[in-house]
């Protein structure tokens, strides 16, 4: 989609580093989600719940995963792709987990960091956010946006139990 002639290579780092980025925050909220996950019965059989992976390498690996990612956005793409990378890190590991019991705000904030690495693939192959970039993240934060609420629609038993704020 992007106006960019293709190339493998970048497509290759840009999965790569994209892929651990996306490791990295999805292992920080679970690792800061144990409490919650032990108890509901649609996460209560994670490794981390399970206690097959100790609490301290499960946040060692979101770490390092994440400063790979990055790394490796920041190498063989470009700065641009590699800050979005960080930022996703944030907003998901940090802000969504930390939102989800307390507001439903996070909803808007899940949408975002859902919207972001397709624009980040649009980055990696123009060195640029342009018009098309953010049309594309437009439609997925609509499209997700959706599906969460019904998603969460359908959770709710789950989510309010637990005092998870999903809207």
């Amino acid at each position: 989609m992007a106006p960019a002639e293709f190339s493998a290579v970048t497509l290759f780092w840009a999965s790569l580093g994209t892929s651990l980025c996306v490791a990295s925050a999805n292992t920080i909220n679970q690792w800061a989600e144990v409490p919650y996950d032990s108890q509901m019965k649609r996460t209560k059989g994670r490794p981390l719940v399970r206690g097959a992976i100790s609490s301290y390498h499960a946040l060692a690996f979101g770490i390092g995963a994440g400063i790979a990612g990055s790394g490796i956005l920041c190498t063989f793409t470009n700065h641009l792709v590699a800050g979005m990378g960080t930022v996703n890190i944030l907003l998901y590991g940090l802000c969504y987990t930390w939102m989800k019991r307390s507001t439903a705000s996070n909803l808007w904030v899940g949408a975002v960091v859902g919207a972001i690495p397709p624009m980040m693939g649009w980055a990696a192959a123009v060195n640029d956010i342009n018009v098309g970039a953010v049309i594309l993240a437009a439609v997925l934060f609509a499209w997700q946006v959706v599906l969460n609420s019904i998603t969460t629609m359908q959770a709710n038993c789950c989510y309010f139990r637990f005092h998870t704020l999903m809207l």
